[in-house]
């Protein structure tokens, strides 16, 4: 799957926290929405949020979900 295929979802507690979403544009390919608000941000940035989240222990959850999907 291809970053341009799919948005990433973050779960803390069992409610989404944030989500990042591909816009398509080189220099800031991802869009974050948190809180009612929109972000551009780069590869290096999501991975930044995203890499602590996935180890063991961590309270927030991270899904990768296919674009026109909804999480369940």
């Amino acid at each position: 799957m291809k970053n341009s295929e799919c948005r990433i979802e973050q779960f803390r507690a069992g409610k989404l926290v944030r989500t990042f979403t591909p816009t398509g544009d080189a220099a800031l390919p991802w869009r974050m929405s948190v809180n009612g608000r929109q972000y551009a941000r780069t590869h290096g940035w999501v991975l930044s949020k995203v890499l602590p989240t996935l180890v063991d222990g961590s309270p927030v959850v991270t899904k990768v979900v296919p674009l026109g999907d909804r999480a369940t």
